[in-house]
């Protein structure tokens, strides 16, 4: 972990991961029904087509959609929330401060079929766990600096000077040695 977050920053922290985990979601979603949607128009020159003649939702010859084209949608659709799953993922690589490496993992997971689902189960579980330490680390931080101040205000004013003292010629001492 290179920095690590307050705790004030937490909440903000989770509401991008829950962002980021519903966009990955839902751009692996529409990345497998892109995928349908081009084995049918390759390797079989079908288009999907809803509320036309042939009915609700009907495979149709590439080229003859006169309705709905559900094909096309899927490609601009998937395209455009891949922009928002992008901008779901620089939050959160962002604020958790990762290497360039994981922002380019996370990126490729919607354009690769089911890796946007494993991408962010492994970003998840990776923001969970070092969230957990961050608030380890100020847990134990402020419980130190408890014990501190319960230390300092035990002294008497003559203890209190004596090691202001102590701690004076120790940094005049550490100033001349540099």
């Amino acid at each position: 972990m290179s920095r690590i977050p307050r705790p004030e920053e937490f909440p903000g922290i989770r509401a991008r991961l829950r962002f980021y985990k519903i966009t990955a979601w839902i751009t692996g979603i529409l990345l497998l029904a892109l995928v349908v949607e081009m084995v049918l128009k390759y390797a079989f020159h079908l288009e999907i087509e809803m509320f036309g003649p042939f009915g609700f939702f009907a495979l149709v010859q590439e080229g003859t959609v006169t309705a709905f084209n559900l094909s096309r949608w899927i490609l601009i659709i998937h395209g455009w929330f891949y922009v928002v799953y992008l901008i779901a993922a620089y939050l959160v690589w962002l604020k958790m401060r990762w290497e360039l490496i994981w922002l380019l993992a996370m990126a490729g997971g919607g354009v690769v079929p089911f890796l946007s689902f494993i991408t962010e189960s492994l970003m998840h579980k990776r923001a969970v766990r070092e969230l957990d330490q961050a608030q380890q680390y100020w847990d134990e931080r402020e419980a130190e600096d408890a014990k501190l101040a319960e230390v300092e205000g035990s002294l008497s004013d003559e203890q209190r000077a004596e090691l202001d003292a102590e701690v004076d010629a120790e940094v005049r001492r550490r100033v001349e040695d540099q």
